[in-house]
């Protein structure tokens, strides 16, 4: 597809069109298109040129003349060059007269480094010229990938020349406008665009471009410094441009050439010459910028922009590395554990439902239910009983002495199974008043609970006159009994566990050996099969033997018995 370079003028577009391929350019059309009207107007003949010559839809470089744009020339402190798009603007909206944000800025770096403050030459183009530039591209069918400014693209059409680092002067003249800048090689130092009045003749037309040329050659001198202008290249061949050149040498003293812009590039055969050639300058210029693959100077489209700086992340691609290994490794290890876990789980579960078969009872082994109801009964008999020779030997110790009481009924009564204490009830006479109470307070020290019940004196009874009769209720030590009792169950628990284990095993152990004695039952009997095989093949191959034997036998008598028969 070809590429399209083309200069929106005030009263005409200039275009030029190219085939690139392979860093090189082939022009292939050049012509201009009257404008009369507004933007619609202008699209529509537009759009009507080129697809006469078979470039609609084409990707396309759009030039304005400096005239249109706001140049200024800042100076910026030091800083990195990833700073320096934003203190640009920043500068610029104190030093441009209009500048606002929908505003296209762009940049040229001129002299400086990021250690030193630097210059730098500021362009600006108002959003309505951007809206015109869009609105008459668009409407045609062009692509806009560019948006360049005129003096720029056309010291882009020199190229190679601008290498051997001299100063010149770069006369462009374009209609009622002209382009002069001064260069040092290929860096621009100043531009100027000059306007020249349409109604003027050719003498005037060239007085005042030799005086505009001579201001811009002393604004540069500031710049240049001690090195001086040694060459004015002007575009144009005509008696006009003659003129003038022999004008800049006579009166500036400076070597000027005359040049086309088709001397600087390769044009294509059928290529049309336009009427005046030497104003197509920067759009020829701004075709083999793009036949070079390289970035333009100033363009409004891709303006320079902070550089972004890729940042080397493979260290945080090993940290997260290690981290999902970390995880892969906590996954994999958590995963062991359960299973270790559901393992483990599995077993007690195994080892539970054992136990509740036992404790429901295996085989002779009785249930749990029948164990503690049989061991109720038992400890229901042994709290029930009560070791009379313990408590009367007790009851004898804190007791008084013969001399001072004789007991005439003891009677004993366990009484437990109602739920009550054990009780003695004892009818006793004593010697003197307050020895049933001395007998009293020596019971209730234990765990005796002494009340008495009656109390009489007998007159005729000068020995012991006084009667008592005392109800004692105790309760044997139970915690004692119920600690024994827990003991006993647990060695029984014990030994029932490890006895039905050991049944257990011996059953598997049995189970193993069956097993055994089943598999070596079936080699016996495959070895009996075998054998039987055996002697069947060898009592078939005796009667093969015994057959060919008796054939043999009737083979010898048979010619006998044909030669006696011959004789007779």
């Amino acid at each position: 597809m070809a590429f399209v370079a083309i200069q929106i003028q005030d009263d005409q577009i200039l275009v030029a069109a190219a085939r690139i391929a392979q860093r090189s350019v082939k022009i292939t059309h050049m012509f201009s298109v009257d404008l009369a009207g507004d933007a619609e107007l202008a699209a529509e003949a537009l759009k009507s040129s080129l697809a006469k010559h078979g470039l609609s839809r084409a990707d396309a470089a759009v030039i304005v003349s400096r005239a249109d744009a706001e140049i200024r020339e800042l100076t910026i402190p030091p800083a990195p060059d990833n700073e320096v798009p934003d203190m640009v603007r920043f500068i610029a909206n104190n030093e441009f007269v209009s500048l606002s944000e929908a505003w296209a800025l762009d940049y040229l770096p001129l002299r400086g480094d990021e250690t030193q403050s630097r210059d730098v030459l500021a362009v600006g183009i108002s959003p309505e010229l951007q809206q015109r530039v869009m609105s008459i591209t668009t409407a045609a069918g062009l692509k806009v990938k560019h948006l360049l400014l005129r003096p720029l693209a056309t010291i882009d059409l020199l190229g190679e020349e601008l290498n051997d680092g001299k100063c010149r002067l770069i006369v462009d003249p374009n209609g009622d406008q002209a382009d002069i800048s001064v260069v040092d090689g290929s860096l621009l130092l100043t531009t100027r665009t000059i306007r020249l009045a349409a109604s003027s003749d050719m003498n005037e037309r060239t007085s005042t471009l030799l005086a505009e040329s001579r201001r811009t050659l002393a604004s540069a001198k500031a710049t240049l410094g001690e090195r001086t202008v040694a060459e004015a290249v002007v575009f144009g061949e005509s008696e006009n441009y003659q003129k003038l050149a022999s004008e800049l040498e006579t009166k500036s003293e400076l070597s000027v050439r005359l040049v086309l812009p088709s001397q600087f590039t390769s044009i294509a055969s059928g290529c049309d010459t336009p009427e005046f050639p030497e104003r197509f300058a920067a759009v020829l210029g701004a075709l083999e910028k793009q036949a070079a693959k390289e970035k333009y100077r100033l363009d409004f489209v891709n303006p320079r922009k902070p550089i972004v700086v890729k940042k080397d992340h493979s260290r945080w691609y090993q940290i997260g590395a290690a981290v999902a290994a970390v995880f892969v490794i906590a996954v994999g290890s958590g995963w062991w554990v359960l299973r270790q876990q559901n393992s483990e789980i599995s077993r007690l579960k195994d080892d539970l439902a054992y136990l509740q078969r036992l404790n429901q009872g295996v085989g002779d082994n009785p249930s749990v239910q029948q164990i503690t109801s049989e061991v109720d009964k038992i400890d229901a008999w042994k709290v029930a009983d009560i070791n009379w020779l313990e408590e009367l030997g007790e009851y004898s110790e804190r007791s008084l002495t013969p001399d001072d009481n004789i007991v005439d009924v003891f009677d004993a009564v366990t009484g437990l199974k109602a739920g009550g204490n054990a009780r003695i009830v004892v009818n006793m006479r004593t010697t003197a008043v307050g020895k049933e109470a001395e007998l009293i307070g020596e019971l209730s020290e234990a765990r005796f609970s002494v009340k008495p019940t009656r109390g009489a004196v007998d007159p005729t009874d000068k020995s012991y006159p006084l009667s008592t009769s005392l109800r004692v209720e105790f309760s044997p030590d139970k915690g004692a009994l119920i600690e024994e009792f827990n003991k006993r169950a647990t060695e029984y628990r014990d030994s029932t566990m490890a006895a039905v284990k050991g049944e257990g095993k011996e059953d598997e152990a049995k189970e193993d050996e069956g097993k055994e004695d089943e598999a070596k039952e079936d080699e016996a009997k495959e070895d009996e099969v075998k054998e039987d095989e055996v002697k069947e093949d060898e009592v078939k191959e005796d009667g093969i033997v015994k057959e060919d034997a008796s054939e043999g036998e009737g083979g010898e008598t048979n010619p006998e018995s044909s030669e006696v028969s011959v004789a007779k």
